[in-house]
C-alpha cells in the first residue's frame, strides 16, 4: 500500500477521536523526508485505550521498544504487511538530566489535508528537541523559517 492511501486509510479509521500524524510522515507531507520509517500517531490519553482497539482490528501489536528515558505514558506499535508500522502514543515524556519533562498534544492544531490528519510543524519541532534528534530539529527550524 503506498504511503498516501495509507494515511488517509488510518485517517479515515481514527476520524472520530482527536488525533494527528507527525513524525517523518509529516515531514515526509512537507517535502522534507523522502522515505518515512513509521507513522508517528499521536492522542489524548482517555482516547489512547479505544484507538489502540480500532487499530488492533486492522493491524498486529508489536511490542514497544525499550529506551530508559522515553517515559511516555501510554505507546503502542502496530504493524500491518505491506504498509509502514505505527507508533501510537499520548502522554508524551522523556527524561532529561533526571527529570521528566511532559509534552502536551493539542489536537486543535491539527489539520486535514488530503483526507489525512497532521500535527503542526511546530509542535515536532518541539517534540524532535525533546527527544534529542537535533538534525531533524534544524531541518523543522529551515522549513519554519521559510
Amino acid at each position: 500500500m503506498n504511503l498516501a492511501a495509507q494515511l488517509q486509510q488510518l485517517s479515515t479509521l481514527l476520524k472520530h477521536y482527536p488525533f494527528g500524524i507527525g513524525g517523518s510522515c509529516l515531514l515526509w507531507h512537507l517535502g522534507l523526508e523522502a522515505n518515512p520509517g513509521d507513522i508517528d500517531l499521536v492522542c489524548l490519553e482517555e482516547d489512547f485505550a479505544a484507538i489502540a482497539n480500532v487499530l488492533a482490528k486492522t493491524y498486529q501489536t508489536e511490542p514497544a521498544p525499550v529506551n530508559p528515558n522515553f517515559v511516555t505514558r501510554q505507546f503502542a506499535c502496530f504493524s500491518q504487511p505491506g504498509a509502514l508500522n505505527i507508533d501510537l502514543m499520548a502522554g508524551i515524556a522523556v527524561l532529561q538530566q533526571g527529570k521528566r519533562v511532559e509534552w502536551t498534544f493539542h489536537p486543535e492544531r491539527c489539520y486535514w489535508q488530503n483526507n489525512i490528519c497532521f500535527m503542526p510543524a511546530s509542535d515536532w519541532l518541539e517534540l524532535y528537541a525533546l527527544f534529542n534528534r537535533p538534525k531533524r530539529v534544524e531541518t523543522l527550524r529551515q522549513y519554519l523559517a521559510g
